[in-house]
């Protein structure tokens, strides 16, 4: 009933190891499909329900590493947004996990399934103020401003499979401001 037509996410790394992530998907929704969700609150919670397990199943299935260790990540909030007076409906998810990482060097790993993107998506990290990001490995169009990290795609491009993020933690990110 829906059509995916956009994706955005912001990672947010804290220098304890947190990693805390919005993703948010666009849909177009002809139908108006969500607007009626959104005015039963017995639909709302059943297909906020269905999209969290969704999406939690999927990260399931991918593999994280920090520094060597394999992380999980949890969805621990999803919601629909209407965008406006459009005919377009946002999906956000808040998606938490957690590793090791110490001053110097560090290191994120994920593996995830290689597929063609149906739709333009962007990525942003944001590593501890003073962060050098040293490495990127990845399919994916990247730039690099200081301690942030800009990844996209657009429709129709490979994306996925292989990807390693090296970055070096500066000792006390306070004073880096």
């Amino acid at each position: 009933m829906v059509e995916p037509v956009h994706a955005d996410s912001f990672y947010s790394v804290s220098s304890a190891g947190e990693i805390h992530e919005r993703l948010c998907f666009e849909y177009l929704d002809m139908d108006r499909y969500y607007s009626k969700v959104l005015r039963d609150e017995r639909l709302l919670g059943d297909e906020v329900e269905k999209l969290a397990g969704n999406l939690q199943f999927f990260l399931d299935k991918e593999r994280v590493e920090i520094n060597g260790m394999d992380v999980k990540s949890k969805v621990n909030y999803c919601d629909i947004f209407l965008k406006g007076t459009t005919d377009v409906v946002a999906v956000v998810y808040l998606i938490d996990f957690a590793g090791h990482l110490h001053k110097g060097s560090n290191k994120i790993e994920t593996w995830v399934e290689e597929e063609t993107a149906p739709y333009d998506f962007e990525i942003l990290w944001r590593f501890p103020v003073g962060t050098r990001i040293t490495e990127i490995e990845t399919i994916l169009e990247y730039e690099i401003y200081g301690d942030i990290l800009s990844l996209w795609a657009m429709e129709g491009e490979d994306v996925g499979g292989y990807e390693r993020m090296m970055f070096n933690l500066p000792g006390n990110t306070l004073d880096r401001r």
